[in-house]
């Protein structure tokens, strides 16, 4: 018995949905913005200030992220617009103290709580990589 037509563009549908799973599923892309004011938002401020180390409260190591435009400013040693070249230094994660702070690499991870997600950490060391940019 042959399927009707409307049975046959269901199964088409349902084989391209299951195939667009399936290539998600497996694309290892983070179309997440690679961007200071973007990386500060989602991932700076709410672990480096929820454990409060990093306020202006506190200012664990001289630091605060409380204030975006501080916080990059802290970690590349330049205001924001000019080249990282401290904590975090321009095109050079592998120069970059942050990026071993927050695999562990360091004497403790960062931040202490809860280490950061692979994924973050994969974004921030995107971001160093296309030149740690401040956009403000």
């Amino acid at each position: 018995m042959a399927a009707s037509a409307p049975q046959t563009r269901l199964a088409a549908m349902a084989a391209a949905v299951l195939c667009c799973v399936a290539l998600g599923a497996c694309a290892d892309v983070d179309d997440r913005p690679a961007e200071w004011s973007y990386i500060h938002a989602a991932i700076i401020k709410p672990n480096c200030t929820s454990s409060n180390c990093h306020t202006d409260i506190s200012k664990a190591a001289g630091i605060s992220f409380d204030d975006r435009l501080e916080g990059y400013q802290h970690l590349a040693g330049v205001p924001c617009g000019q080249p990282a070249r401290d904590l975090v230094v321009a095109n050079q994660p592998e120069a970059s103290k942050l990026m071993y702070l927050v695999l562990g690499q360091e004497v403790r991870v960062m931040p202490p709580d809860v280490p950061l997600a692979e994924a973050e950490i994969d974004l921030i060391e995107r971001w160093i990589l296309e030149g740690a940019p401040c956009n403000p």
